[in-house]
């Protein structure tokens, strides 16, 4: 009996836990809507779930967007965008690919599109369509490349 008394507390704070940390959301932020509407105009969002103050979004297309609140001030912006399941965009918008990346794409991998890309405080992350990642730096410095096999 004290066995089946402690699963029951423990699934019941698993439970408890799980629907604090995440939710999602019925009424998506209007950053994120606008977001969608201006980059993806043609697909709806499937969900998007409130994990303290980010939010990870997935498309009707399965093109996933993570977007950081944890910025000064508040600001919701995107951190990583990945267009690899897509069925609709299986690149992602070149308008949100800084130049100096595109650049270097066109440069040295000019027959493979970037699927998913991903920005933080360190600098920029990318993803080929046949699976290189290439770091750059805050200046766009290529910093590692990792070729999959």
């Amino acid at each position: 009996m004290k066995k089946l008394i402690a699963i029951a507390l423990f699934v019941g704070f698993s439970a408890l836990n799980i629907s604090c940390s995440k939710q999602v959301t019925a009424q998506t932020q209007p950053t994120i809507e606008s977001f969608v509407k201006t980059y993806f105009p043609d697909v709806e969002i499937l969900s998007s779930i409130k994990d303290g103050l980010d939010y990870d979004v997935t498309l009707s297309d399965y093109t996933k967007i993570e977007f950081d609140g944890n910025l000064l001030g508040g600001k919701l912006e995107w951190d990583e965008i990945d267009c690899k399941h897509s069925t609709v965009y299986k690149t992602v918008p070149s308008t949100l690919i800084p130049s100096e990346i595109s650049t270097h794409v066109a440069k040295y991998h000019s027959d493979y599109t970037i699927v998913k890309i991903s920005k933080d405080r360190r600098g920029w992350e990318i993803e080929l369509s046949n699976g290189i990642e290439i770091e750059f730096d805050r200046k766009f410095n290529v910093t590692e490349i990792d070729y999959k096999k």
